[in-house]
């Protein structure tokens, strides 16, 4: 079994060949668990360095930034979505679907704030913890809401004989 959490943070701290080995065991629930946190630390992090409403120059500089250090190529971080992931982040537009495109976006943008930053092994782990306890709180407010709706479905069914709930 992995543990996203631990492929995230060996990702973050530049243990790249235990971070791919990690990766390739990886089952479809730790893939979501692994870009939900990711997710996560980039949220955290977008919101330590920029404020919403603030001059887009600065993001720009950041993406255009992030990209020189960690897309050598220029092909792999298309720039008008890891801005729009900031922006996303910053609750300014619409969050980005995800992709492959934006889980490499994601991972460059949180290397490059992280990095910026200049961050202890301490602070790194307390930006992880922050984005893993709101992962998990979304997803006991998923959870809930989806058992309300089973329970609302329920009712339905019993109060109208032969009816059945959308």
């Amino acid at each position: 079994m992995t543990d996203p959490h631990a492929t995230l943070r060996g990702l973050l701290t530049g243990r790249l060949r235990g971070h791919e080995r990690r990766l390739r065991r990886f089952t479809e629930r730790d893939w979501r668990r692994y870009g939900d946190l990711l997710a996560g630390a980039l949220l955290v992090a977008v919101r330590r360095r920029f404020v919403a409403g603030q001059d887009r120059a600065p993001v720009i500089r950041f993406v255009a930034s992030a990209r020189e250090r960690y897309d050598a190529g220029g092909h792999d971080v298309d720039p008008v979505l890891a801005e729009a992931l900031v922006w996303a982040a910053l609750g300014e537009r619409q969050p980005v679907p995800d992709s492959a495109a934006a889980v490499v976006a994601r991972t460059v943008l949180l290397l490059g704030l992280l990095e910026d930053e200049g961050l202890t092994d301490s602070e790194r782990d307390e930006i992880l913890a922050a984005a893993a306890q709101a992962v998990d709180a979304s997803t006991q407010d998923a959870e809930r809401q989806e058992t309300d709706r089973t329970r609302i479905r329920d009712r339905v069914r019993g109060a109208v004989p032969g009816r059945e709930a959308p």
